[in-house]
Formats: C-alpha cells, sequence, structure tokens
C-alpha cells in the first residue's frame, strides 16, 4: 500500500491541467487505486494484482510530469487540486479514510 500511495503522491506533482482533462484522470484512478489497495486489508497477493492492474494507467500519469520545471510541476499541482476526487485522496494519503 505505501508503493501505492508513493506513486499516487507522484501523481499528482505531475499532473497538467484539470477539467476531466488526464489530469483528473489521473487523480480519479489515483483515488480509486487508493481505495482498492485499502481494501485489500494488507493481502499482498491481492495488493500485486492491483498494482499490476494500474501500473499502465500510473506509468502514463508519471508521463506528465516529464521535462517540466519545478515552476510548472507546482502548477500542475494546484491544477490537480481543482479536481474532484483531489479532496477525498489528499484525505486518504493522510490517514483519514
Amino acid at each position: 500500500m505505501k508503493k501505492l500511495i508513493f506513486c499516487a503522491s507522484a501523481a499528482l506533482v505531475m499532473l497538467a491541467s484539470c477539467g476531466k482533462s488526464e489530469v483528473c484522470d489521473c487523480v480519479d484512478t489515483s483515488l480509486e487505486a487508493m481505495k482498492e489497495m485499502k481494501a485489500t486489508k494488507g493481502d499482498t497477493t491481492k495488493m500485486k494484482a492491483l498494482e499490476e492492474k494500474y501500473k499502465p494507467t500510473m506509468d502514463k500519469c508519471s508521463k506528465l510530469n516529464e521535462g517540466k520545471s519545478d515552476a510548472d510541476k507546482k502548477k500542475m499541482e494546484e491544477e490537480a487540486k481543482k479536481c474532484d476526487g483531489y479532496a477525498e485522496m489528499d484525505k486518504i494519503m493522510k490517514g483519514g479514510m
């Protein structure tokens, strides 16, 4: 689960623009993955299957960050905060779910 949370956190830094764009898709996918990982209750077999399930999407989200300056990354993170699933994902990442 820690690996997925790390990936989700990294995805936040990589996000470009919101409005059901790739950025919001990344936020939504990260949120979905985090919920599913939490539901496994530590079952490593299930967690491994989920990592494989979400790997292609998380890789795609990671590529949104390539070649961006720190300032651009900060802008992308701010824009991600406007996505529908961001607040819930942030809550989960802080341990509140």
